[in-house]
C-alpha cells in the first residue's frame, strides 16, 4: 500500500506492517519548506494512527537525506522557521518536527543530512548511514538556532568533546 499527500512532498508506503515515509523534494536536496514540514507532520501522524503500521523509516529521495530549511522560503517569508499561522494543527509551539511517536522511527539516511536536516535524524529513535551520509550543522551560517533540539541531542548522543 502507498499514499502521499497534495503536492507529493513526502510519500508514504507501507508494506509488511512498516511504513517507509520518503521526503520527495529530489531536486531541491529534500530541502524544509513549509509545505513538506507540514505533510512531513501529517505523514507521521498518520503512521502513528495506522493499526497496521508497527515501525516507521524516514528518508530522502535521492540524492539527499535533506539539505536542510529551504533557504530560498526562509529568505522571503521565513514560513518554515515554525508552524506559521497558516498551519491549524500547530495549536501549540512546535518544537520537534513531528509529535511524539510510541512506534519507532529509523533514519535511513541516505545522503547529507545538513542544519535542520541533521536535527531530524537526530529526532529519529534509530539512524542508519549509508556510505553517502554527511551530517553537518550550518545554523550560525545562516543566521538562525537550532529548534529541534540539536544542542542536546548530539551531546548526548557522541558526548560533549565530540559535540563542540
Amino acid at each position: 500500500m502507498s499514499f502521499s499527500h497534495g503536492e507529493d512532498l513526502v510519500l508514504i508506503e507501507i508494506a509488511n506492517r512498516v511504513a517507509t515515509v520518503t521526503l520527495n523534494r529530489p531536486e531541491a536536496r529534500n530541502a524544509l519548506s513549509s509545505a513538506l514540514l507540514r505533510q512531513l507532520r501529517a505523514s507521521m501522524k498518520a503512521c502513528e494512527a495506522d493499526p497496521g503500521v508497527e515501525v516507521i523509516i524516514l528518508t530522502g529521495a535521492d540524492p539527499a537525506f535533506s539539505a536542510g530549511l529551504d533557504l530560498k522560503e526562509l529568505g522571503s517569508t521565513g514560513g518554515n522557521l515554525g508552524p506559521g499561522p497558516a498551519d491549524p494543527s500547530a495549536d501549540v509551539e512546535v518544537t520537534t518536527p513531528w509529535d511524539a511517536m510510541t512506534k519507532p522511527v529509523i533514519g535511513a539516511v541516505n545522503g547529507v543530512a545538513i542544519t535542520g536536516g541533521f536535527e531530524i535524524a537526530l529526532q529519529c529513535d534509530f539512524r542508519v548511514a549509508s556510505l553517502r551520509a554527511r551530517f553537518g550543522d550550518t545554523h550560525t551560517r545562516v543566521g538562525i538556532l537550532p529548534g529541534w533540539g540539536l544542542s542536546v541531542l548530539l551531546p548526548a548522543y557522541i558526548g560533549w568533546a565530540r559535540a563542540v
